[in-house]
C-alpha cells in the first residue's frame, strides 16, 4: 500500500471516528434552516440559531453540490442542517443538549400572551409574567415567519403555545412573584388595559364581557387568589356580578 492510500485511509478513519463521537450539532455561522431532507430543495421545518445545540442523530448525507448535511433533533423537530452553517461537537460543547429531554418547563423572559395555537393569529387565552413557568409538552412548532412556539400546559385551561421570543426552555422551575400583595381595600376598580370579566375568580371561568381601559366598576369587597397566585376582585357588572384579574386593573 503506497503512502497516498495510507494517508487517505487515516483521514477516513479520523472522519468516521469524529462522526461516531459527535452527539450534537451546533449553529456556527448565523441561523441555519432545518429541512425535511438533506438538501436545499426540501421543506423548511424551523431554524437552528447561532450557538444553538441540536442532537445529532448519527446520519450524514452529501447533496449534489458536495455539501454534507447532518440529521438532527431540535425542539421537537427532526430534520437536516447544512454543514456550511453548523459543526459537529461532543457533549458540553454546545449550550443545550436538546435531545436529552432535559427541558421540562417554559419560562417567560418577559410579559407574554399564551395562545391556543402556534402563532399570533390564534386566540389569546392568558398572560404570563416574567419568571412564570409552565410545564413544557415536548413540542416546538414554527409559524410562517420562522418564529418558534413552545407547547405548554396552562393550569386548568390545558394546552397552549408560548412564543420563544419571550420565553425559554429550562430544566428547573422558578416561579414568578405572586400577586398576593395586590390591594384588597377600595370601592371601585379601574381597568389599566382591556379587562375581561369572568364568572369566577380564574381563567377557567366563563368570559362575561370586557371593560375598556379607563373603565370602572363597583368593587364588592370580595377577592380570591387563584392557583397562579393572582388576585381576582369581585365586581358589580351588567346588573349582576363578575370577577376581574388584578393584573389588568387598579383598586381605588
Amino acid at each position: 500500500m503506497n503512502m497516498k492510500k495510507i494517508v487517505s485511509l487515516l483521514l477516513m478513519l479520523m472522519l468516521v471516528s469524529g462522526l461516531a463521537l459527535a452527539d450534537s450539532v451546533v449553529g456556527d455561522s448565523g441561523d441555519s434552516w432545518i429541512r425535511s431532507g438533506p438538501g436545499l430543495s426540501y421543506d423548511k421545518l424551523g431554524l437552528l440559531g447561532e450557538d444553538d445545540s441540536a442532537e445529532y442523530l448519527g446520519s450524514t448525507s452529501t447533496d449534489s453540490r458536495g455539501v454534507d448535511w447532518y440529521r438532527v433533533r431540535f425542539g421537537g423537530i427532526t430534520g437536516w442542517v447544512s454543514s456550511r452553517y453548523t459543526r459537529l461537537s461532543t457533549s458540553g460543547d454546545g449550550d443545550w443538549n436538546w435531545g436529552s429531554g432535559s427541558a421540562r418547563y417554559v419560562r417567560a423572559t418577559a410579559r407574554v400572551n399564551v395562545r391556543s395555537g402556534p402563532g399570533t393569529s390564534y386566540e389569546d387565552v392568558g398572560t404570563l409574567v416574567r419568571g412564570e413557568c409552565l410545564t413544557y409538552l415536548d413540542e416546538t412548532r414554527y409559524d410562517g415567519a420562522g418564529n418558534a412556539w413552545y407547547k405548554a400546559e396552562y393550569y386548568s385551561y390545558g394546552e397552549v403555545w408560548v412564543s420563544a421570543a419571550y420565553s425559554e426552555l429550562t430544566s428547573t422551575r422558578t416561579d414568578a412573584a405572586s400577586d398576593d400583595d395586590a390591594g384588597t381595600s377600595g370601592s371601585y376598580i379601574e381597568a389599566t388595559g382591556s379587562l375581561n370579566v369572568r364568572s369566577g375568580p380564574g381563567l377557567s371561568y366563563t368570559d362575561k364581557g370586557t371593560i375598556s381601559r379607563g373603565g370602572t366598576a363597583t368593587y364588592l369587597d370580595d377577592y380570591s387568589v387563584d392557583e397562579r397566585g393572582v388576585t381576582w376582585y369581585k365586581i358589580s357588572y351588567n346588573g349582576g356580578t363578575g370577577w376581574v384579574s388584578s393584573r389588568y386593573c387598579e383598586l381605588h
